[in-house]
C-alpha cells in the first residue's frame, strides 16, 4: 500500500490525527512552497462563542515561492501570547488543561528551530506522544503534487484552509465549550480540544475513527 501524504499543519484537526493514527505510513510534505491561509498556519478551537481561528504569524518576504521548511516564525505581533491566552481562556476549565499545558507551552514557545515547519512538527510529535501513539512518519524527498490524499470522500488538499470531513466523522465527545448547552458540539476542531477535554481517552476517539481510510491519489 502506498503511504499517505499529508501537509504540515498547526495544531491540526482531529481528523488529521485520526489519519495519522490509522495509517501504516505517512509522508509529510516537506518540499512544497508555502501556502498562506491554510491549515499550515491556522487552527480552529471550540469556544463558548463558537469556533475561533488562531493564526500563526510568519516573517514577511516572498513566501509564496519559499520552500515550506524555510519559512520562519515572526517575532512581532505578540501572536504567541495571544494563542496562549486563548488556550487558557477557553480551555482553562477543561478537565485536562492543567495536566498538559506546561509541557505544551514549552514546546510551543521553545521546543523547535524557529521555523513554521519545525514548530508544527514539534507540536505534532509532542501531541502524539501525549495521546499515546507513535505514527510512522517520514519527510518527502521531493514535492508530492497539489492533491495530497483523500480520506473517504474528503480531499486533503495542499491549498485548502482545512481538512474536509467527507465521511471521516468525528464522534461526539465532551467539550467544555458546550457545557450547560452553551454551544452545539463542534466537530473536527483542533486536536487541542480533544486533548484538553478527553485526556487519556482521546485515543479512544481516534480508534473509533480508524475505519475511515485515506488513499493517495
Amino acid at each position: 500500500m502506498s503511504p499517505i501524504v499529508l501537509p504540515t499543519a498547526y495544531l491540526a484537526p482531529v481528523s488529521y490525527y485520526a489519519v495519522l493514527y490509522a495509517a501504516d505510513e505517512v509522508v509529510l510534505e516537506a518540499n512544497e512552497h508555502y501556502t498562506k491561509q491554510t491549515l499550515r498556519t491556522r487552527c480552529t478551537i471550540a469556544t463558548d462563542q463558537g469556533p475561533q481561528t488562531l493564526s500563526v504569524n510568519v516573517e514577511k518576504g516572498n513566501k509564496l515561492k519559499m520552500p515550506i521548511r524555510e519559512v520562519r516564525l515572526s517575532s512581532h505581533g505578540d501572536w504567541q501570547r495571544q494563542h496562549l491566552y486563548s488556550w487558557a481562556t477557553y480551555y482553562g476549565n477543561s478537565p485536562f488543561y492543567e495536566y498538559y499545558i506546561d509541557d505544551l507551552r514549552e514546546t510551543f514557545l521553545h521546543g523547535h528551530d524557529g521555523t513554521l515547519f519545525g514548530m508544527n512538527e514539534a507540536l505534532r510529535q509532542h501531541i502524539c506522544q501525549e495521546i499515546g501513539f507513535a505514527p510512522k512518519v517520514r519527510y518527502s524527498e521531493q514535492w508530492m503534487g497539489p492533491l495530497d490524499c483523500v480520506a473517504s470522500n474528503g480531499a486533503f488538499r495542499s491549498d485548502a484552509p482545512s481538512l474536509p470531513l467527507g465521511n471521516l466523522q468525528v464522534p461526539q465527545y465532551y467539550q467544555v465549550a458546550g457545557a450547560e448547552g452553551r454551544q452545539a458540539f463542534m466537530a473536527d476542531v483542533s486536536i487541542l480540544d480533544l486533548l484538553f477535554n478527553m485526556g487519556p481517552e482521546a485515543i479512544l476517539i481516534l480508534e473509533r475513527m480508524r475505519g475511515a481510510k485515506c488513499q493517495e491519489v
